[in-house]
């Protein structure tokens, strides 16, 4: 089998992948795959081993092996003007002369050439015999006239300083902590300075270290690709040398939606708490239209509730998509959301993990509303700290949760009527136009697909309220419910994890009787979401679990402590007032005495002024003065 001479942009068979070559530095060969774009790096002798046996074999040639034309055309202009110069002598040569050059005849030739084509230095017989020479063994190419370029030679280094080199290149640049190219020469100076004066004790020659350009150019050698996944590892080195084309979009507006959440650039507050936070944006992008067809609003984490109401808002304006295009995010790939995509018949399509431009449709209209909305509203983050400056974002935030929603609703208005340039129209009129070509999508009621979200529990009922994961709801059918109850039977309560703010219970025996029952806290359960409340009681028995409670208990103790005390002496008191006319004054204890005095039975100094001992501090005395 032949074998072939790699050069940059031939492609490769390898393992049923077409790789294209991207380099070839220092004997590796380094290889693309075009479809999956994994990275190989071969040896010149391990790769044309492979090609030997048959496990490697060309797949195209290089665009400079395929046609001369193109190897023409990589030369400069200055070069490809002599070729052309100098096959204008060699083509008359053998059209005047029939190949042959006679002395006189020749000379009449080069100046009757010279003088068409204004050649001011015209060349001698003995140079167009060689060019014609050149140009009949090279089959009449052109190339054969142009001067091969030299390469560059390489500077020449002594075999252990090579080693030395390779092995502080691979050993002490190449590494995670990226240490400067300055700092790799300085320990290969260092150890060959050692060597050399080891070799000073048995008279061996010393090594001559490598310049720092020398170094350098060693480094810049060596593939890109290579250097960042070594230093920076491979994701960053994926993002630096990304290449793709452009996404399909189908003309079909009810083809698909694209699906995302997006932490937006502006901080809400509740004006009754004062407490602040940062809006969730859960939004479904339409491709071929580039409408916000469904969007929510909300605090905290991404949920998939988050993500069914911003669906079921999508299907209730435009109807049912085909499907649906997100990333592997939680708040779409979990049993619940599958299970309702699959009763709708929509097909949900996950992109490959850490690969946003996927879906770029989506991230340049977050970038949109964080340039377009977020940015100029009071409150705003910007888009990082340098950006923001000395703008504090929690002290000017004074929008509500329901007003930034109002708010963004009114400005997808205006967006939807706005001039997009890729769509060369807006993305409300580009909707009406393939709306008008596309058949009709499937419609659902909110209440058919509300009830799609329902999930039930079977729980006890106390009187008229029914309690579940610290909530309760409370409705005027529940009691009838309770009295109907057989001993240990629990009744069905179906609810919706998008809104805890209504529950619906029914009896085991007639599950399609459906009583309605109401949150018992209204300004806290409507429109919370069963994973937000998760997230909140996990939080909270976070914080009961920090609590030590030890404290309370010592205090608890030391008060009954006195109290024991204070009874036995009381006790003592009562005894010794019997047969007394005048009963003796009280023991009167100062307000300043510790309860460990009090106990030890310490007697404090300052005991006349106080008739009552008070446990906690900052009592009031008759006159109304604070102490």
């Amino acid at each position: 089998m032949n074998i072939s001479d790699p050069k940059v942009g031939a492609q490769y068979k390898l393992d049923g992948q077409i790789y294209e070559v991207i380099s070839i530095n220092d004997n590796i060969i380094a290889m693309c795959s075009l479809v999956h774009k994994y990275r190989r790096f071969i040896e010149r002798n391990d790769f044309a081993s492979m090609e030997h046996k048959g496990n490697l074999f060309i797949h195209q040639r290089a665009a400079v092996d395929i046609s001369p034309a193109a190897r023409l055309i990589s030369m400069p202009e200055a070069q490809r003007c002599q070729i052309r110069l100098r096959q204008t002598y060699v083509e008359a040569c053998l059209n005047q002369l029939g190949g042959q050059l006679p002395r006189e005849a020749a000379k009449k030739m080069i100046e009757q050439v010279a003088k068409n084509i204004g050649d001011e230095h015209p060349p001698g017989v003995s140079t167009v015999w060689r060019w014609k020479q050149r140009y009949t063994i090279g089959n009449h190419n052109q190339l054969a006239l142009g001067r091969k370029k030299a390469k560059p030679r390489p500077k020449r280094i002594q075999m252990p300083t090579e080693e030395l080199v390779r092995h502080y290149i691979e050993t002490v640049y190449l590494r995670p902590e990226r240490p400067s190219l300055t700092h790799a020469h300085k320990l290969l100076k260092g150890q060959m300075a050692k060597e050399n004066s080891d070799r000073q004790k048995y008279g061996a020659p010393a090594l001559k270290a490598p310049s720092y350009a020398t170094f350098r150019r060693r480094v810049l050698a060596i593939d890109r690709y290579y250097v960042t996944e070594k230093r920076e590892g491979t994701k960053v080195a994926k993002r630096l040398n990304k290449a793709s084309g452009a996404l399909f979009i189908d003309d079909d507006p009810y083809s698909c939606t694209i699906f995302d959440s997006h932490n937006m650039n502006v901080i809400v507050k509740d004006l009754q708490t004062g407490a602040t936070g940062r809006a969730l944006l859960s939004a479904h992008i339409v491709p071929a239209t580039r409408e916000n067809s469904g969007w929510d609003i909300s605090l905290g984490a991404p949920c998939a509730e988050k993500m069914m109401r911003a669906t079921i808002g999508a299907i209730l304006k435009n109807g049912k998509m085909a499907g649906v295009v997100g990333d592997r995010g939680l708040e779409i790939l979990n049993t619940w959301a599958i299970t309702t995509f699959e009763t709708l018949g929509i097909d949900p399509d996950y992109v490959p993990a850490g690969t946003p431009d996927a879906k770029a449709t989506i991230e340049r209209f977050f970038g949109t509303v964080s340039t377009g909305f977020c940015n100029n509203l009071p409150g705003t983050t910007k888009e990082s700290p340098d950006a923001r400056g000395d703008y504090d974002s929690n002290q000017r935030a004074i929008l509500t949760l329901e007003q930034l929603r109002i708010g963004y609703a009114s400005w997808l208005e205006i967006y939807h009527n706005t001039w997009h340039d890729s769509l060369y129209t807006s993305p409300a009129e580009r909707k009406e136009q393939l709306c008008r070509l596309a058949p009709p999508a499937e419609r659902y009621t909110e209440e058919e697909l509300k009830s799609l979200c329902v999930s039930r529990w079977e729980l006890r009922l106390s009187g008229g309220r029914v309690t579940s994961e610290n909530l309760t709801w409370f409705g005027d059918g529940l009691p009838e419910i309770r009295q109907r109850l057989k001993a240990k039977q629990n009744a069905i309560v179906y609810f919706n994890p998008c809104d805890l703010g209504i529950v619906w219970v029914a009896h085991p025996d007639t599950p399609d009787d459906w009583h309605p029952a109401t949150a018992l806290r209204p300004e806290y359960q409507n429109g919370l979401t069963l994973s937000d409340h998760k997230l909140v009681m996990k939080r909270l028995l976070t914080e009961k679990k920090a609590f030590n409670a030890d404290d309370a208990l010592i205090a608890l103790y030391e008060l009954n402590e006195y109290i024991e005390i204070c009874k036995k002496a009381n006790i003592k008191t009562i005894k010794s007032w019997k047969g007394r006319t005048t009963a003796p004054e009280p023991d009167i204890v100062s307000k300043n005495a510790s309860l460990d005095d009090i106990i030890t039975g310490v007697t404090p100094p300052d005991e006349t002024e106080f008739r009552a001992f008070f446990t906690r501090g900052g009592t009031e005395d008759e006159s109304g003065t604070k102490s």
